[in-house]
């Protein structure tokens, strides 16, 4: 079986709007993990307390817009009736986000003594 068959518009499946919202996931992705890959460098690093606080609002607006990003890119995949890409997106999604949650815990938590806390 070949991809053209894959896609054919008789399985009801939208190719550009899968690989759209697939791209939509991976940059929401990116920019949540960026924002926290920020935070945790500047924490471990002497940092102005302004600075800091600058940097979370920073990771605030990436983690805002990612959550905007991957809740309409799923809404696109909910009316197109993609569900399987939906389902494995959002799985990944979830998955990732949780893992960059627990090392972010644990970057919070195993800072150096004297640092600016934040």
């Amino acid at each position: 079986m070949d991809i053209v068959t894959l896609v054919s518009p008789d399985l009801g499946i939208n190719p550009w709007g899968m690989l759209g919202c697939a791209l939509t996931y991976a940059a929401a992705l990116f920019a949540a993990v960026d924002g926290m890959a920020d935070h945790l460098v500047r924490r471990a690093q002497q940092t102005e307390p302004a600075e800091l606080h600058a940097l979370r609002l920073k990771m605030g607006a990436k983690i805002a817009a990612a959550i905007i990003a991957v809740g309409t890119a799923a809404i696109v995949l909910a009316i197109d009736g993609n569900w399987i890409a939906l389902g494995v997106l959002s799985a990944v999604f979830a998955a990732v986000v949780v893992w960059v949650g627990y090392v972010y815990a644990q970057g919070s938590r195993n800072r150096p003594a004297g640092r600016v806390g934040g």
